[in-house]
């Protein structure tokens, strides 16, 4: 009976024992099978230079990808879709990166919003981003008004000083410490790389430890000289709108032809109507050219337009190729400004129209592609020419794809 119950008792606990041993080593098995941490390293250039974007090509987790546990918090579709976001707000910072055992590098980002925060695959280097991010340009240069000094702030309650134009830098801020009788100056001038938003940047004449950027409509121009812009509908000749265009009351004239005023102009073209021409930028639509380029205090100058197509295309995708065919690879930041002039409503046709050369250089000229990067080669290449498109009437509310060629610069 003792030896009996001795030898039950034996083969209970060896089989306990077997299955012990077997649960830890498939634990370590399955431990294995998890890449870890092996070191950190660490930034040391300027937070303005970890810009990134996403790619696409990888999910944003809560810890690097590989590592025991970590979890998804943005797919690969949401990244995709935050990588073509029109949004500068959904650009993001770099602020730490880890290394694993197995060569990945992680890189921890921030969207400039904060909504999204975790660990992302960015390649085997620590010193280039790649796989599931790339170095972003958040705003392009932009001309400064022909005017630069004696400059209000309009309604600091609806455009302010911020310190880097508003979402193109990760906790970009609003500035204080000036008064609404501050006059000041033009120093610099962007673009919003996503939206197009033109921002000034600005220096406080009476607190010059007060400088940042405003939108360029929160401006109020010196006071004295402007000149009114009539917008006539040209197959009518009714005048449908007016708007004006202030510049210094030191200055004899204007030109209302260069880049800043004519962005001015175009943002006052009346609802439902848009510029009789898009060619030149739409400076083309100017009823007199020459006498806007110097248009003097309490003139008048007549900007075409004619109403805005019925049964349109909602948008024009312009793809790049080079002269044997082949599609360009663009750097997202060039793809979303690309895509961003396609879907202008200023540069639709109606459906059953012709998309022409000239219509496929306009969108070109103001995504300010003349020459473009290939991401794949790392050659530059340079506008050659639009290809004319037919639509048809089954195009009207749906994006229609055009080609423009490009030549390979030596």
């Amino acid at each position: 009976m003792k030896s009996s119950l001795k030898k039950t008792l034996y083969v209970g606990l060896a089989a306990v024992s077997v299955l012990a041993a077997s649960g830890f080593a498939a634990q370590n098995a399955s431990a294995k099978s998890y890449a870890y941490v092996t070191k950190p390293a660490y930034f040391k250039t300027a937070p303005e230079s970890r810009n990134v974007v996403p790619t696409g090509d990888n999910a944003l987790y809560t810890k690097p990808g590989t590592i025991k546990g970590a979890r998804v918090i943005a797919s690969k579709t949401t990244m995709g879709n935050l990588a073509n976001s029109k949004k500068s707000s959904d650009f993001f910072r770099a602020y730490s990166i880890v290394s694993t055992n197995r060569g990945s590098v992680y890189y921890k980002v921030v969207s400039f919003d904060g909504h999204y925060r975790g660990w992302v695959y960015g390649g085997k280097s620590t010193t280039k981003f790649d796989g599931g991010i790339a170095p972003a340009t958040t705003t392009k240069s932009a001309t400064i008004p022909s005017t630069t000094t004696g400059y209000t702030i309009a309604d600091a309650s609806k455009n302010t000083i911020w310190t880097a134009p508003k979402n193109t830098q990760y906790k970009a801020a609003k500035i204080t410490g000036f008064d609404a009788t501050d006059t000041f100056t033009v120093t610099g001038a962007e673009t919003k790389a996503r939206e197009g938003s033109l921002y000034y940047q600005v220096k406080d004449d009476q607190k010059p430890s007060v400088t940042g950027w405003i939108y360029y409509t929160g401006l109020k121009a010196p006071q004295g000289n402007s000149v009114k812009v009539s917008y006539v509908d040209k197959t009518t000749g009714k005048e449908v709108g007016t708007s004006s265009v202030a510049f210094g009351k030191d200055a004899s004239y204007t030109n209302a032809t260069t880049t800043d005023n004519l962005k001015s102009i175009l943002s006052g073209v009346p609802s439902g109507y848009v510029p009789y021409s898009n060619d030149n930028g739409g400076s083309a639509s100017f009823n007199n050219r020459d006498a806007a380029a110097v248009a003097k205090n309490g003139d008048t100058i007549t900007f075409n337009v004619k109403p805005a197509a019925t049964n349109a295309t909602k948008a024009i995708k312009v793809v790049l190729v080079d002269q044997s065919g082949n599609a360009l690879d663009l750097r997202t930041n060039d793809q979303t400004a690309l895509d961003a002039s396609g879907a202008k409503a200023v540069f639709q046709v109606s459906a059953g129209s012709t998309i022409t050369g000239s219509d496929v250089q306009n969108i070109i000229n103001d995504a300010h592609l003349d020459t473009v990067l290939d991401n794949t080669t790392n050659r530059t290449y340079q506008f050659v020419s639009g290809a004319d498109t037919a639509t048809t009437t089954n195009d009207a509310g749906n994006t229609v794809t055009v080609r423009a060629v490009y030549q390979l610069l030596k």
